[in-house]
This record gives C-alpha cells, structure tokens and sequence, in this order.
C-alpha cells in the first residue's frame, strides 16, 4: 500500500483500534465479505428499478422511458419496477457482490507482496480475479434476477424459479446458463471498478487533491470508477442478459448472440440499455463504496481500501 494510504489510515482512533486487537485470517475474510456484502445490498436495492429498466432494454431494444411508462402503467411504481427481482438483488448483492468487492483488499495485497510494486495493472487483475471467481460460483444467482426482472417473468416466487429452472432445464444447463459471459462481464466489471476505485484514491491523496482517506475521496472515486466500468462493461452485460434470458431450447451462445446483434445492427446494438445501466451504475457506485467503506471502518472494525 502507499504510504499515503497507510498514513491516512492509521491515524484514526478507530484504525488504532483495530491494530490493537489483531483478526485471525478467517475473521478478517469474513468480515470483509460481509460489510461489502451489507454495503452492496443497500445500494442496489435502492437502485433496483434503474437495473430492471436496463434488463428490460437489452431484452427488447426500447427506450428505458417506454419501458418504464408501460410497467407503471400496468403495476403501478412498486409492482411494476421496484419489487421485480429484489430478492435475488439482496441474494447477489451478500454473495457475489460482497465476495468480489470484499475479498479485493486481501487479494490485491498477497499480490503485491508477490509480485512488488504498486500499479494498476496488479489491481486490475486482483479485481478481475475476485470477479471472476464469485461470478463463477455465484451464477445461477444471475440467472434468477435476471428473469425475474423481465418483463415477461413466469415464476411465482424467487425460490420456486431456482427450483423450477433446475427441474425443467437442468442444474448445469439452467441454473449455470450463461457462465462465460456473466464471468467474462465480472471480470472485466470488477477488474475496471476497483481497480480505477483504488488507484484513483491513491493519485488524488499523493498529489494533494483530497487531504485524507474520507467520504469526499470515496464519492469522488466511487463516481469515475461507476462510469469507467459501465463502459467498459455493457457490451458484454448486455450479451450476459441476452444468454441469461433465452427461453429453453435455444442453445445459441453469448459469441453466436453478438454476431448476429452486429450485424442486424452494428457494434452500438451491444450498447443497447446502455445510458439505464449508466444512470444506475453512476449512482450505484457512488453510494455503494462509500457504504462499504464506512462499514467497513465503523462496524467491522477494518481499515479503509
């Protein structure tokens, strides 16, 4: 870590604490998985009817305002575009989510030790690594929100999907379904967020933007690397959606899927629901790391990123 990280954070009462009372390896994992996974759940429930939105956009190619106009015409704001898979958000956002954000740290940190210095590109990899990993294990997660957030959503509940999905599609086929986009979309998501996050952090305390590690930092770093993610990410979110949301029998992968977007529409057909997942993303992440952060420091006890 740079020094001017490690200055800023041990020169609080509450990281002075924290040094006092050491954490066994599983404690601190533990600890780091859950106030990421807290932090994350909070945010994307908030901002759970943009997320519907921009599913529904990559499904259909309509603006995210027809799209909105009609569901709350038709459920009202509640019903229509804020229930809509919020139970599997809660469900991604404990366990994917908290993992990948949440076991960031301990990952860029062995790295570094391994491999020396202080750049992005080690960052870029842990995050990638954590996303990768999470978005593998975690997939079938993915899966049920995304059907559950579509317009066109036959399951009763979020339990019934999973097990409906499992019986009539099978384990691997169905609840795994999509696997290498939603992992090729994680990796690059998570490699681009806390990468830009941290070394953003770090370039504004070294050369004196921000005087300290504080929610100013984190709001600012949390909003450039919202939108440097969300660009980099949505032409492969989008094919994640697409692959997630097939009905069975279509046995077309996420390679198949793009081909044939570009060429009924050119490579800008990948950034379909494009400004919704930005308009969520943005925000998300602005409220999201800093979130993390402050549970982080004022409830779990662990230092800042």
């Amino acid at each position: 870590r740079s020094a001017a990280h490690a200055a800023a954070s041990a020169s609080t009462p509450d990281a002075a604490r924290a040094d006092d009372a050491p954490l066994s390896h599983t404690s601190r994992i533990a600890r780091e998985w859950l106030a990421a996974g807290v932090g994350c759940a909070l945010a994307d429930t908030l901002f759970n009817p943009l997320e519907i939105l921009k599913v529904r956009a990559q499904q259909t190619s309509r603006a995210p305002s027809a799209l909105a106009a009609e569901s709350y015409a038709e459920r009202g704001f509640v019903r229509g575009l804020f229930v809509p898979g919020l139970a599997a958000t809660w469900m991604r956002g404990l366990s994917y989510t908290g993992f990948r954000i949440g076991l960031y740290p301990s990952v860029r940190d062995e790295t570094l030790r391994v491999v020396g210095g202080d750049g992005f590109v080690t960052r870029l990899c842990a995050g990638a690594f954590t996303g990768g990993l999470g978005a593998l294990v975690f997939n079938p997660i993915d899966v049920i929100r995304v059907r559950m957030q579509s317009h066109e959503c036959v399951y009763r509940s979020t339990l019934g999907a999973f097990k409906e999905v499992a019986r009539e599609e099978g384990v691997r086929r169905g609840l795994w379904r999509g696997t290498g986009a939603c992992v090729a979309r994680a990796m690059t998501l998570s490699g681009s967020q806390l990468a830009t996050y941290d070394f953003s952090k770090r370039w504004l305390l070294q050369r004196g933007v921000f005087s300290e590690d504080a929610p100013p930092l984190h709001f600012t770093s949390s909003f450039l690397s919202g939108c440097v993610a969300q660009t980099v990410t949505q032409p492969v979110d989008t094919l994640k959606t697409l692959v997630m949301s097939k009905p069975s029998g279509d046995d077309r992968g996420a390679i198949a899927i793009a081909i044939e977007i570009i060429k009924k529409r050119g490579v800008q057909g990948l950034y379909r629901g494009y400004w919704a997942a930005t308009a969520r993303q943005g925000p998300v992440m602005v409220i999201q790391m800093p979130l993390v952060e402050a549970l982080r420091r004022h409830v779990f006890g662990l230092e800042y990123f």
